[in-house]
């Protein structure tokens, strides 16, 4: 029987470090797509926002806390140092990491879907309705780009010498950044592929994330 069902988009770098998550902890973890944007209201009523998840019947909104629900349930692997003090980094990166780098994957998926749909109107349209573009974004990557490259030297400047982020485990702070960093939408993008291919300390790193969270 699976313990875990995850509700939400395949590329949504949120439901890929719930993803990651399970497959540490080695978990049978289900995830199901929406089809429709009426999908995210039905399993989010109070925001619409995905991922939503299912623990042992236990239904939890929000990648932060269906973190928080598996470890509480599951505490090894741990997706914490068992140190206060490091925990307390990890814990901060991981906000830290969800929010600057939502923002550039936010406007390249922007990007992406306007030069499918063909003009800004339309792709506004078709992220509001699936809940992913807040109001006032816009899809410049040239504007971001320096930022974004920038954002990745602090990233590298952060892990150091460390196999990962502040400790010699995985935890949620690597699920959560490897999550952004590996998404289609912005590896896509030449400018951000390049800034990342530039910093072979995160290269590395990401696969060794990889390999530590591979599945099965």
């Amino acid at each position: 029987m699976t313990a875990v069902t995850v509700y939400g988009p395949r590329s949504n770098p949120f439901v890929v470090k719930v993803m990651r998550a399970l497959a540490l902890k080695k978990l049978e973890g289900r995830l199901v797509e929406p089809t429709g944007p009426e999908d995210y209201r039905r399993w989010n009523p109070e925001t619409g926002l995905l991922p939503v998840a299912t623990i042992e019947g236990r239904r939890v909104i929000d990648s932060h806390r269906i973190l928080d629900a598996l470890d509480e349930r599951w505490p090894h692997p741990g997706l914490l140092s068992p140190d206060p003090k490091v925990a307390g980094s990890q814990r901060r990166l991981e906000h830290w990491a969800s929010q600057t780098f939502y923002f550039y994957w936010e406007r390249w998926l922007w990007q992406r879907v306007r030069d499918i749909e063909g003009g800004t109107e339309g792709a506004r349209g078709v992220l509001a309705r699936f809940g992913i573009l807040r109001a006032g974004s816009d899809g410049s990557s040239a504007r971001y780009a320096a930022e974004y490259a920038q954002r990745l030297a602090d990233l590298a400047n952060f892990l150091g010498t460390r196999p990962f982020f502040y400790a010699d485990e995985v935890s949620r702070a690597d699920l959560a950044i490897a999550a952004f960093l590996e998404s289609e939408a912005v590896g896509s993008v030449p400018e951000a592929a390049a800034a990342f291919e530039a910093q072979p300390s995160l290269v590395e790193w990401l696969a060794r994330v990889g390999q530590e969270t591979a599945a099965g």
